[in-house]
């Protein structure tokens, strides 16, 4: 009995400090779920220990010999990569299962959690309640967060970054829009951002979408209905947003269609944000460039990065990087220069820039004269049928005496006709409760159809 109170003493206090240790990230460490804790060997990389839930670290080396985080097939994928590297594996897999602890090295502290800088953090807030005529600006939807320590030791799967753009040019009619952007950027080269980049990522991940945002106002071209339709006449549509893009316009429609840059008045009626949105589309394409992708397919034992780029990373095709400065800012794509993928990306608020105010300030008015016309164009419309409607049906009735003449009654006959249903219309649509038929020695009491019956 005694060793055995002895054995549980050992297994608690063992516990105890394992658990503190793990803590202390001294021989153990804790792994919060969807980050990547990083190992150490003095300065340099000794391995990568990601609990990420559904990706695991590939076999796969990319173009510069790093691995990166992919998809697990299954939770047994998972284990076998997370302890890819270790030692007495059954052992650890039941410290991680029951404790959820992970062992990393005996030479503590020369072999350690290697801790970064993340620097430039920021969160979006919501918007406070303001007068509708004077709306703040979009600016201050973005909070810059100055902790008191930055230094972290874990790199989050999902991150997301709201990033302020700042007179934005459209294309076509040298207006002007400030946007406020949420990207959600998801981990893919682990390594790249902690030890090569030393944690400075954030502000060169704005300086990209910021430049691929002001490429797609200045090249993306939409829809637009032609001056002439097809027959040749002017086609009172003209110049007015058909589509997003002309391969959204359907093919029976697409030659009444043209393309044209972006205006202003284009950009209010544009798909903004959303799955498949043209910036969407745009930006998701920036993940690699078509040439890093072509030369990672050449590369022996790589087809798994190939196959998670094209499923996950990409939407369509791929187009080479259009500007001189994307192309100094992200040579190869966003991927492989900073280690995240953009995965998606929300709209937060948008504005007019000043500059453009005026213009913003007459198109509303216009939309808003456009909409009171049409209001009245349909009220004239309906007045309009309604008259054509009874006139039609007063002209049905004297077609009738023009069938009986043509039958052969006499016009007088016919005209009595014409006007006793007019007489009994005139009663049935008034008010009165009784018809009393005079002039013959019966005196006859109609009841109106759904009235009382009275008798005189």
């Amino acid at each position: 009995m005694a060793l055995l109170v002895l054995l549980v003493l050992v297994v608690v206090l063992s516990i105890v400090l394992l658990t503190a240790l793990a803590r202390r990230d001294a021989y153990f460490t804790m792994i919060v779920q969807d980050t990547t804790k990083f190992i150490s060997v003095g300065e340099s990389l000794k391995s990568i220990l990601a609990n990420v839930t559904g990706f695991k670290l590939s076999t796969a080396l990319d173009l510069d010999n790093r691995q990166w985080l992919i998809p697990a097939k299954s939770e047994a994928d998972w284990f076998g990569a997370f302890f890819r590297d270790a030692r007495v594996v059954w052992f650890q897999k039941l410290l991680w299962k029951r404790l959820g602890i992970r062992f990393f090295g005996f030479l503590w502290p020369q072999v350690h959690v290697h801790w970064f800088d993340i620097r430039s953090m920021r969160t979006v807030k919501d918007p406070p309640p303001t007068n509708p005529d004077a709306p703040p600006p979009v600016r201050s939807r973005i909070v810059e967060v100055h902790p008191d320590n930055t230094r972290v030791n874990e790199l989050r799967f999902m991150v997301p970054r709201p990033v302020y753009l700042e007179g934005i040019d459209l294309g076509e009619d040298n207006a002007k829009i400030n946007l406020v952007l949420l990207p959600i950027y998801r981990q893919v080269i682990p390594a790249l951002p902690v030890y090569t980049l030393q944690g400075n990522f954030f502000t060169l991940l704005d300086a990209a979408i910021e430049a691929a945002v002001v490429d797609f106002a200045a090249s993306h071209r939409v829809a637009v209905y032609k001056a002439l339709g097809p027959d040749g006449n002017e086609n009172p549509k003209a110049g007015q947003f058909a589509a997003d893009s002309i391969d959204q316009v359907p093919a029976d429609e697409r030659d009444l269609c043209e393309e044209s840059p972006l205006t202003f008045a284009l950009w209010l009626k544009l798909t903004k944000a959303g799955e498949g949105s043209p910036m969407e589309r745009r930006l998701r394409n920036l993940n690699v460039s078509r040439r890093y992708l072509e030369d990672l397919r050449v590369k022996p034992g790589a087809e798994e990065l190939v196959e998670y780029i094209e499923k996950s990373l990409i939407q369509g095709e791929l187009t080479p990087i259009a500007t001189e400065r994307l192309r100094e800012l992200i040579p190869s794509g966003i991927v492989p220069r900073f280690g995240f993928a953009l995965v998606s990306y929300r709209l937060v608020a948008w504005e007019p820039h000043p500059d453009t105010k005026p213009l913003a300030d007459a198109l509303r008015e216009k939309e808003t004269n456009l909409h009171a016309a049409e209001g009245v164009r349909q009220k004239a419309y309906g007045e309009r049928d309604a008259a054509l409607a009874a006139a039609t049906g007063q002209r049905a009735k004297y077609n009738l005496v023009d069938a009986l003449i043509e039958k052969g009654v006499d016009a007088n006959v016919a005209a009595t006709v014409l006007r006793e249903q007019i007489r009994t219309e005139n009663v049935r649509d008034s008010k009165l409760n009784t018809w009393v038929e005079g002039g013959s020695g019966v005196t006859p009491v109609v009841p109106i159809s759904g009235s009382p019956t009275s008798s005189t």
